[in-house]
């Protein structure tokens, strides 16, 4: 048997309060009530569409997944040719805006900085930066200061992987600190280059480096008061 709550007994016990009550609800609604169903149906519309475009962008995904799995066969890092590096990027206009292209961008980049050609790899990488993951960012920024560097503009490749010295951390940390002090050194910027030798040695180091990592300060130190 249901339980009889209080409002149950009520409209039991007396039915015309109930239906007074009704009337007054009903009245106070009334003036509001085109515009509440409208607003239904806005919102009926609106998680339509949503769900119409989820489908929609799932269906391209797979169709990007599918066509990016026909062209990485001819992909390959460690041997790396022009055709490739077009196929990936003829593939990227095909699919924009796709997780599938954002990968293919990725693999282009990194054919192109095989096959020397950093200008092009540089503007592949920037490219792919946007903010929202801090991790892809600092994948990306690290590579493209081997293309700055690769081009020899070394105080652009600093520049550059600053971001990733202050995010990494573990032996990430301490060789992005030892390329940025050797990029500085490169660039001709002793003084920049001393304050990323010496946090190399603030850090606990390997013994057998401390007195390699000694002389390059003092040398940078020295090389920043002429």
């Amino acid at each position: 048997m249901a339980k009889i709550t209080p409002w149950r007994r009520v409209a039991l016990d007396r039915p015309e309060e109930v239906l007074t009550l009704a009337q007054r609800l009903w009245d106070r609604v009334k003036p509001y009530a085109r515009w509440l169903v409208l607003g239904g149906v806005v919102i009926a519309v609106g998680l339509g569409a949503w769900g119409i475009n989820a489908k929609i962008q799932e269906r391209r995904e797979d169709k990007a997944t599918a066509a990016l799995a026909a062209v990485t066969p001819t992909v390959n890092l460690n041997a790396p040719t022009a055709a490739a590096a077009a196929a990936l990027g003829k593939f990227v206009q095909e699919h924009p805006g796709s997780r599938a292209a954002r990968e293919a961008q990725l693999q282009r980049a990194n054919l192109l900085y095989g096959l020397g050609q950093y200008g092009e790899a540089a503007k592949a990488y920037e490219a792919l930066l946007d903010g929202r993951d801090p991790g892809w960012d600092i994948l990306v920024n690290e590579s493209l200061s081997y293309c700055y560097e690769g081009m020899g503009d070394f105080k652009k490749a600093a520049e550059v992987l600053k971001p990733v010295a202050d995010q990494a951390y573990g032996p990430l940390k301490t060789e992005t600190l030892r390329r940025l002090a050797l990029l500085y050194d490169q660039a001709k910027e002793p003084q920049e280059a001393a304050i990323y030798w010496r946090k190399l040695l603030d850090q606990p180091p390997d013994a057998a480096l401390v007195a390699y990592l000694q002389e390059k300060l003092a040398a940078a130190e020295a090389a920043a008061k002429k």
